[in-house]
């Protein structure tokens, strides 16, 4: 099925027609400030695409409608979901993201479970921008995305509630309300949503451990296993309001809350066997972590616009404070009769407090009619404070775990200066600008009296232009250097044990990887888009695993490798089969590449990927309408990792109710679930296979009604 299915996607992507027409390009942008646009279909599209971004429609879809920020990040182009919410662009990890054009601060995990609680209904768009203008912060290697919440409006009392109930293997449910009041000068809204999101999770995690890195001979065979419940339930809700001083004049406030708890509960198994396969140990596993965290940014906005046409000054002030505790039970129980091993219970107490503060004001001048100049600055502070504590049960006696146990302070500043250059002429338009961002760290670990500092300062000039030959055939070209800095828990060396078998630290030596990337583009009729992209990345950010069969215990950790290559082709088309149907295709094909050392090799071989992306589009009637989206990757490396080939089939079909202002929708996510994450190692005297049976195949009905 899975052949046939790409077969035809293919086949629509290269011998389908279109008859859509130019729309207006334009190289100033007030909102967002970006490069010439290029709108993809005439309709409501569901793919924009600019020259230095992918902009996903995401309330024009109707199988996004229901799901959460997580889900509808996983169908945005180029975006790929690891099974721990980890975000890759074009194969490529270590991403920025942004809510509403702001950076987050949030971990990996506390953004995963952030994302998870987003219901997609608040999402207007997604914007995958690969190489961002300087006024953008540089972190991410990979690029940006930026997630677009929709905005209240503009006049009267306004608002949309909605309601939706899914199943997969688990229950979901998300219901919500959104409201908005603007009178003259004077604007108040706000919004609240409360998701509870069921889970089941099937997982298998088998080592073979060899007598060296030709792993010909085996020494031992570990197999692992389990099945997880892991419930979220999150209480979102914002409350702002604006004021207009003067005509030119404008204020903004709010107040943003993240409230939530999430647990995940496995039982599992984990075997030893030696070479002849003869069991030497084997037990059952239990894991309760009790997540809860609550989460609150203040901010304070406003813009200004000058008597000059066009120059204006924007202000943003935000300060975030944000409480996160883990509770961790992990125990193992031998069934081998004959084995004297003993396995002690674990818990850990892991709580993190989190304060942020940001502030930045741009600025933008008209010089001439056809130039413009964009200039700012930034400040951000972070403090992080993470005294965990792990036990063992020994002789019924709780005992404090000195490997793991440990007070960790992460301090970091960020101040950030940028100019950004535009000129706009009849047929080439430009913008070229400079970034420069000052870090300074200060690690403390308290438990061992030790303290680590460093600062840097680094430049990053970005570069886009675009060309058009006639109304019909235009080219487009950019550049940015970017950097991805190692996180507080990258860094952190103690101890986070998954289970009684496997932990994770961090790397107190990591230092930050720096990505040139290069893109150049052709664009025809605004229907067929094609480039070309390039990026090298140094010190590159590689996971490594140590597996000790004397403790048949696992430990990962990341290393620098020397550098990495990631180059490829991205083509979009888009066709009008027919009046009722219309089809967005999106085909990329890359290639990463590691040179260094990495687990006592020099090589890692590199994989070609192709990632096929088709998004149809039906219009049954003024009141109907439904889609049937397909999504296939082949086989591609992750560092040391390949990860198998994955294909995901969604539809759906919506019906406006209520003269218009109803609309219920109906959609099938993962038909055929197909849509796991399957990853092996391809190096190093230890043999690693993990494979993960997500709970991605849902059903979900969803209801929203305009107010």
């Amino acid at each position: 099925m899975k052949n046939i299915i790409t077969s035809l996607m293919l086949a629509f992507s290269v011998y389908s027609y279109s008859q859509t027409e130019k729309e207006t390009d334009s190289i100033v942008e007030t909102s967002i400030n970006a490069l010439d646009e290029i709108v993809i279909v005439k309709k409501k599209v569901l793919y924009t695409q600019k020259s230095d971004r992918m902009v996903f429609n995401v309330e024009n879809s109707i199988v996004s409608e229901g799901g959460t920020a997580l889900d509808v990040l996983s169908r945005a182009p180029g975006v790929v979901v690891s099974q721990d919410g980890e975000l890759s662009i074009r194969g490529q990890q270590g991403v920025g993201v942004m809510i509403n054009g702001k950076l987050t601060q949030l971990s990996q995990k506390e953004l995963a479970n952030y994302l998870k609680s987003t219901t997609s209904s608040n999402i207007k768009q997604i914007e995958v921008i690969t190489n961002p203008s300087s006024k953008y912060d540089a972190t991410g290697k990979a690029g940006i995305i930026n997630i677009i919440l929709k905005k209240p409006s503009n006049s009267g009392l306004k608002g949309t509630a909605f309601s939706s109930y899914g199943r997969g293997r688990k229950n979901r449910t998300n219901s919500g309300i959104n409201l908005s009041y603007n009178k003259d000068k004077f604007g108040v809204y706000g919004n609240y949503s409360y998701t509870f999101r069921g889970e089941e999770e099937r997982k298998k995690y088998d080592q073979i451990q060899y007598t060296d890195n030709t792993r010909q001979e085996i020494v031992t065979k570990n197999y692992q296993n389990a099945t997880t419940d892991e419930p979220l339930t999150s209480n979102n809700f914002k409350i702002g309001t604006t004021y207009e001083i003067s005509p030119k004049t404008n204020l903004e406030a709010y107040v943003d809350a993240k409230i939530g708890r999430y647990e995940n509960i496995a039982n599992g198994r984990n075997t030893l066997l030696n070479a002849q396969d003869q069991l030497q140990f084997d037990a059952l596993t239990y894991n309760d972590s009790k997540e809860k965290w609550n989460d609150y940014t203040y901010a304070f906005s406003g813009v200004h616009k000058f008597d000059t046409e066009g120059k204006n000054m924007t202000f943003d002030f935000e300060y975030e404070t944000s409480k996160f505790r883990s509770n961790q039970f992990q125990s193992a129980q031998n069934t081998d009769q004959s084995s004297s091993t003993v396995i002690n219970d674990r818990r850990g107490f892991i709580p993190s407090q989190l304060k942020v503060f940001t502030g930045k004001v741009d600025f933008t001048n008209p010089l001439k009619e056809k130039e413009s100049i964009e200039w700012g600055f930034k400040a951000g502070l972070k403090n992080n404070d993470n005294p965990s504590v792990y036990e063992y049960n020994e002789n019924n006696q709780w005992i404090i775990d000195a490997n793991s146990t440990n007070h960790f302070e992460y301090k970091e500043q960020i101040y950030a200066a940028y100019a950004n250059y535009k000129y706009q002429m009849e047929k080439l338009n430009i913008q070229g600008g400079l970034r420069t961002e000052y870090t300074a760290i200060n690690i403390l670990q308290k438990t061992l009296n030790e303290e680590h500092k460093d600062d840097y300062l680094k430049w990053f000039p970005s570069v886009s232009m675009k060309y058009e030959f006639n109304e019909n055939n235009s080219v487009h070209a950019s550049y940015s250097k970017r950097i991805n800095r190692p996180s507080q828990f990258d860094l952190n060396p103690f101890r986070f044990y998954d289970d009684s078998f496997n932990y994770s630290q961090g790397n107190p030596n990591l230092v930050p990887e720096i990505t040139h990337a290069a893109e150049i583009g052709y664009a025809w009729k605004s229907t067929f888009m094609a480039s070309v992209y390039f990026s090298k990345t140094k010190d590159v950010f590689t996971e490594v695993y140590v597996y000790n069969p004397a403790t048949n215990t696992t430990v990962t950790s990341q290393i620098n490798v020397d550098k990495s290559y990631n180059y490829g082709v991205n083509i979009t088309n888009t066709n009008e089969i027919y009046k009722w149907w219309s089809l967005n295709t999106l085909f990329n094909v890359f290639e990463n590449k590691f040179m260094g050392n990495t687990v006592n090799t020099d090589i890692i071989d590199p994989i070609i990927t192709f990632n096929l992306s088709a998004q149809n589009a039906f219009t049954i009637s003024e009141t109907w309408k439904a889609e049937a989206n397909a999504q296939y990757q082949s086989k591609s490396n992750l560092g040391i990792y390949e990860r198998a080939d994955f294909f995901d089939f969604s539809i759906g079909i919506s019906k406006q109710i209520l003269a218009n202002k109803g609309n219920i929708k109906l959609n099938f996510t993962d038909i055929f679930n197909t849509n796991n994450f399957d990853i092996k190692s391809v190096i190093g005297q230890t043999g690693i296979n993990k494979q993960y049976e997500l709970d991605n195949r849902i059903a979900t009905i969803a209801f929203t009604y305009r107010i």
